[in-house]
């Protein structure tokens, strides 16, 4: 219910995904987690809303729309870790004198390390230990539905690049807005706290 609230009043379309690279993560019964919004997905379907969500690995390798070597702002970096998928949006990328890119800044939601059995306990306040290592299998990472930054990302790192066509791109597209998006978050995650404490 509250996450449902939140992304109505956040104005927000939000679709929702849990990307795993092998059936195991995909037999984690992830529907919770999923409709909760905090993937890095999540984000970049905040940022673009038309970005395509794959429902398999076939449609994820498809998503690659752009050779790595032209990525540029605005555009989708997608990163293979093993066991799971990951995206984030590029705020900037670094050219060398030849106008070759060797560096991104990205922008991201559940970039993290994995979600240890105290975080799980603090963060959501559960002392059941098959529900934490069902987030673990899930993908929810101590960064979960936390926006973060990374600068200076080594282009050889990202695995394939998805690119919007120009006229969809983003609708929060200055920083102004991002920021009233970012305090927006930050106040109904408050808010939620407070209703789980008073529940």
């Amino acid at each position: 219910m509250l996450a449902r609230l939140k992304r109505i009043l956040c104005a927000v379309t939000i679709v929702t995904a849990c990307w795993a690279a092998n059936s195991f993560a995909l037999n984690c019964d992830c529907g919770d987690w999923m409709n909760k919004g905090g993937y890095c997905v999540d984000y970049i379907k905040e940022r673009i809303a038309v970005f395509p969500i794959p429902q398999n690995t076939t449609e994820i390798a498809a998503l690659k729309n752009k050779p790595v070597t032209e990525i540029s702002e605005g555009d989708v970096a997608i990163f293979n870790f093993s066991n799971y998928w990951h995206v984030a949006y590029v705020e900037k990328v670094y050219r060398d004198q030849n106008g070759t890119a060797h560096s991104i800044d990205v922008s991201e939601m559940n970039f993290g390390d994995r979600l240890t059995r105290t975080e799980f306990k603090t963060k959501w306040k559960s002392m059941n230990e098959r529900e934490w290592q069902r987030a673990t299998c899930c993908g929810v990472t101590d960064q979960y539905d936390e926006l973060s930054y990374r600068k200076n990302v080594a282009v050889n790192t990202v695995t394939q690049v998805w690119s919007p066509d120009p006229e969809d791109t983003e609708t929060a597209d200055s920083p102004k807005d991002r920021g009233f998006i970012n305090k927006v978050k930050e106040v109904f995650n408050r808010l939620a706290v407070l209703v789980e404490r008073v529940l």
